[in-house]
C-alpha cells in the first residue's frame, strides 16, 4: 500500500575507477543518481570530471579494512591498526583524488565500521569538511551513523542492495522492493554496481518508477544531522 504519495529515493552507484566501460549508460540516465568513485584507480578522476560535468553528486568510495581475509584489498585501505594520524593522512589524501565530493562512502570496511576508534577521526573529519557519511552497512553492526550522531556529523545509511546478483530479472526484483519500501517509508536509499546489467536495468526501470510517483534525488537530500 502507498503511504506516501512522492517518495524520494537515492540510488548510489558504486566502484567506479576501475574502468569507463559503463561510465556513459550511467551518465546518460535522466534521474539523478549519485557516483561513489574509488581513490587511486586508473579513471578516478576522469569519472569524478565527467560526472561533476553532467550534474551528478559524486562521493569519495573509502576503502576501509573488511573482516574477510579472502578479499582483495585496495592500495591505502584504511585498518584499524593504524594511528589516528594515518588513518587522516590517508583520508585527507583520497579525499583530493576526487574533487568535488559532496560525502565520502566505505568500500568494503565491514571490520573498520564496527570499530568507533577508527570511525570517530573519520566522520569528525569529514564533518570539519562539511562532507557527509554515507555508510554502505556492510555490517549489521556498523557504528558509523551513531558515531555520526554523536559528533552532529551529516550522515544517512544504506537500505538495499539492488544488485548482489547480477542476474537481471533479481535486479528488476530488488528495484520493486525498493520502490515497495519508499512509498511505505517516504523515502530509500540503494546501493548498485558500475556494472553493464544494472546499468541496462535503470536506464529501462527508472522512466517506470518515475511515473509511478517515486522522486529520484541527489544522495544529499536523504542525509540527516
Amino acid at each position: 500500500e502507498k503511504v506516501y504519495a512522492k517518495p524520494k529515493v537515492a540510488i548510489v552507484v558504486d566502484d567506479f575507477g576501475y574502468s569507463k566501460n559503463n561510465l556513459d549508460a550511467f551518465l546518460g540516465l535522466k534521474q539523478p543518481i549519485t557516483l561513489s568513485i574509488l581513490p587511486e584507480q586508473r579513471y578516478t578522476g576522469e569519472v569524478a570530471r565527467l560526472a561533476k560535468a553532467h550534474g551528478f553528486e559524486i562521493i569519495l568510495h573509502l576503502p576501509l579494512e573488511p573482516d574477510r581475509d579472502d578479499v582483495r584489498e585496495e592500495a591505502d585501505t584504511i585498518k584499524t591498526d593504524m594511528s589516528e594520524k594515518e588513518t587522516l593522512l590517508i583520508l585527507k589524501k583520497e579525499i583530493e583524488l576526487v574533487p568535488g565530493i559532496a560525502g565520502v562512502s566505505n568500500h568494503m570496511g565491514s571490520k573498520a565500521t564496527e570499530d568507533r576508534a577508527t570511525m570517530t577521526p573519520i566522520i569528525r573529519h569529514l564533518k570539519s569538511e562539511g562532507l557527509y557519511y554515507f555508510d554502505s552497512l556492510t555490517s549489521g553492526r556498523s557504528v558509523c551513523v551513531d558515531v555520526a550522531r554523536s559528533l552532529g556529523a551529516r550522515c544517512a545509511k544504506r537500505d538495499i542492495f539492488l544488485d548482489n546478483s547480477n542476474n537481471t530479472a533479481a535486479i528488476e526484483k530488488q528495484l520493486a522492493d525498493l520502490e515497495t519500501m519508499a512509498f511505505k517509508r517516504g523515502e530509500a536509499i540503494a546501493i548498485c554496481h558500475d556494472r553493464k546489467n544494472t546499468a541496462a536495468v535503470l536506464a529501462r526501470e527508472l522512466p517506470r518508477m518515475d511515473k509511478e510517483g517515486i522522486e529520484f534525488v541527489r544522495l544529499s537530500e536523504l542525509v540527516r544531522r
